[in-house]
C-alpha cells in the first residue's frame, strides 16, 4: 500500500472539491517547491522566501506555522507556531533544518483558534470538538462528543452553517470552523487531515459540562439538546461572550420575555432570572461579582415567556419507578428556589408529563439521567431547562450514601447559606437533611446533587 504524503492530501482536497484548506506551501527535502496553494498567487515566484512572504501577505492573521514530516514518520513531528514577517529568517532556517533531516515542510497560514470557532474530528457517525483549540483537542479531556447529525445541527444553529466535510463515514477527518471566511476557498470550514479506516463503529454518550457547553453556557447547551431531541423549547436569543448572537426554539404565543443569566457551569439558583427586561450588559457585569472566577457567566438568554398554568421540575431515571414529578400552579420560580411548597397537579397534566418523561427516557443511552424544568400553558408542556447529573436518590433521598452524621438545614435559610455549609463539610463524611416542604427537583436538590453530598428531605419535624 503506497503512502500518501500529508501535503499531497491537502492538495487532493482542494483539487477534488472535497473541502476547503488553509493556504500553504510545501517544500521537499531537496529544497524544491512542491505545492503552492495561495490566494492571488501568480506562478512566477521561485524563491522560497518570496513565497513565504506572499503567504503571510494573503493570510488574515499575517502569521504562519511550520510543520514537518517524512514518509517514515508522518505524525508527531515538531510544530513551529505563529511566525510573522519579522521572523522570515527563522522560518527559512526551520525549512532548511527540516530538509537537512530528510523531512518535508508544510508552511501554512495560522488561523486563529480563539476566533469563536471550534476544532475537532468527524469519524463514522460521531463528531468531537472544542473551542479555543486545534483538532488535537480530541486527545484531551473535555471535548464535546455528539452523534454527528446532532452535532452538525447544533453547530448550524449557533454559527448559521454546517461544517463542510465531504467525506464518507469510513474517513476520520480533522476540521475547524470559523466565524470569518478563511483558507484557499474563503469558506468557514477548514480541513486539516483525513485518513481512511475500515470496519469502524462507535457508540457515544453526551456528557456535560464539557469545553463547548462551558463556552456557550450550561443552560444554552442543555436547551439545544432538548430542542434537537424534539421537545418544546421557548424561542431563545443567546447574547454570548464568545460567539455572535443566535436564536433557537419556537414561539410560545406570548410577547413577554424572561431574561436569564447562563453561567459557564450550572450554579443552581445563584444567578439572576427575571420576567422583566433589564439591561443585559449591566446584568452580566453585576452577576459576575457573585462568582468565584474572573468569568462566570457565558451568556445572557432572552426567552419567550410561557403562559404558566403550572410549572415545576421532573427527574427522569432509567427505571420509571424512580421518576419524580413536582410542581405548583402558576410560575415555578419560587418553587425552584424553595420559597413555595409543591402542590398536587391535575391528573391530565401528570399523564402529559409522563409521556414527555417516557420520550426523554427513550434517549437514556445517550443522555443518561437528566432533570428538566417545565412549564405548562394549558395545552403544551415547555422545557425551560435540561440538566444532566450522576447522583440520583430514591424517594425523599436526594443523594444516597452512608455518613457519620447529618446536619439539619431549614430551607427557609436559603440557597446561599446552604452553599456555605456545603463548603465546610465537603469530604468530611457529613450529610444534610433539608427541613421543609421543598422539592427533590428544586435548586436545593440540584445543589446537593452537584456537590455529591449525601442528603434527604425531611418534610415535617415534630
Amino acid at each position: 500500500m503506497s503512502i500518501i504524503l500529508k501535503d499531497d492530501k491537502l492538495a487532493y482536497i482542494i483539487e477534488n472539491k472535497l473541502g476547503n484548506i488553509a493556504q500553504f506551501i510545501s517544500i521537499d527535502p531537496s529544497e524544491k517547491i512542491k505545492h503552492v496553494k495561495i490566494n492571488n498567487y501568480i506562478n512566477n515566484i521561485t524563491e522560497i522566501s518570496e513565497l513565504v512572504e506572499k503567504l503571510l501577505e494573503e493570510s488574515r492573521s499575517k502569521a504562519v506555522n511550520i510543520r514537518s514530516f517524512s514518509p517514515a514518520v508522518m505524525k508527531g513531528n515538531k510544530l513551529i507556531y505563529n511566525k510573522t514577517k519579522k521572523d522570515i529568517n527563522e522560518i527559512i532556517q526551520h525549512i532548511k533544518q527540516n530538509c537537512s533531516e530528510g523531512k518535508y515542510s508544510i508552511i501554512n497560514e495560522n488561523i486563529d483558534i480563539n476566533d469563536g470557532g471550534v476544532s475537532g474530528v468527524i469519524i463514522d457517525d460521531i463528531i468531537e470538538f472544542s473551542p479555543k483549540d486545534t483538532p488535537k483537542c480530541v486527545e484531551k479531556d473535555g471535548t464535546c462528543l455528539l452523534e454527528k447529525k446532532m452535532g452538525l445541527s447544533i453547530l448550524k444553529t449557533i454559527y448559521g452553517f454546517e461544517p463542510e466535510v465531504n467525506f464518507s463515514t469510513d474517513y476520520r477527518v480533522e476540521f475547524s470552523i470559523h466565524p470569518n471566511r478563511e483558507g484557499v476557498n474563503q469558506k468557514h470550514t477548514i480541513i486539516w487531515e483525513y485518513e481512511q479506516f475500515n470496519n469502524i463503529s462507535h457508540s457515544y454518550k453526551i456528557e456535560w459540562p464539557n469545553n463547548f457547553s462551558k463556552f456557550i453556557g450550561d443552560k444554552t447547551f442543555g436547551l439545544l439538546i432538548a430542542e434537537y431531541l424534539g421537545f418544546n423549547v421557548p424561542s431563545t436569543i443567546v447574547i454570548s461572550r464568545n460567539v455572535a448572537s443566535f436564536c433557537f426554539g419556537k414561539k410560545t404565543g406570548l410577547f413577554e420575555k424572561w431574561i436569564r443569566t447562563c453561567p459557564i457551569t450550572k450554579e443552581s439558583g445563584k444567578y439572576y432570572t427575571g420576567n422583566e427586561w433589564t439591561d443585559p450588559f449591566s446584568l452580566m457585569e453585576d452577576e459576575e461579582k457573585k462568582g468565584n472566577q474572573d468569568i462566570n457567566i457565558a451568556s445572557i438568554l432572552s426567552q419567550d415567556a410561557v403562559d404558566a398554568k403550572y410549572s415545576g421540575g421532573a427527574i427522569i431515571s432509567v427505571d420509571e419507578n424512580n421518576d419524580v414529578i413536582e410542581g405548583i400552579a402558576g410560575n415555578g420560580h419560587k418553587f425552584m428556589m424553595g420559597q413555595a411548597d409543591q402542590e398536587s397537579l391535575p391528573e391530565e397534566l401528570i399523564i402529559l408529563l409522563k409521556e414527555i418523561i417516557a420520550k426523554f427516557r427513550s434517549y437514556y443511552d445517550i443522555t443518561g439521567e437528566v432533570s428538566i424544568e417545565w412549564v405548562f400553558d394549558g395545552k403544551e408542556v415547555w422545557v425551560v431547562q435540561l440538566n444532566q447529573f450522576k447522583n440520583v436518590g430514591i424517594g425523599n433521598t436526594i443523594v444516597s450514601g452512608t455518613v457519620d452524621s447529618y446536619i439539619q438545614f431549614p430551607v427557609e435559610n436559603g440557597l446561599e447559606e446552604l452553599r456555605d455549609i456545603i463548603k465546610t463539610i465537603q469530604n468530611k463524611n457529613i450529610g444534610i437533611e433539608l427541613i421543609g416542604n421543598v422539592g427533590i427537583t428544586s435548586h436545593f436538590g440540584d445543589l446537593l446533587r452537584q456537590s455529591n453530598i449525601p442528603s434527604k428531605i425531611i418534610k415535617n419535624i415534630i
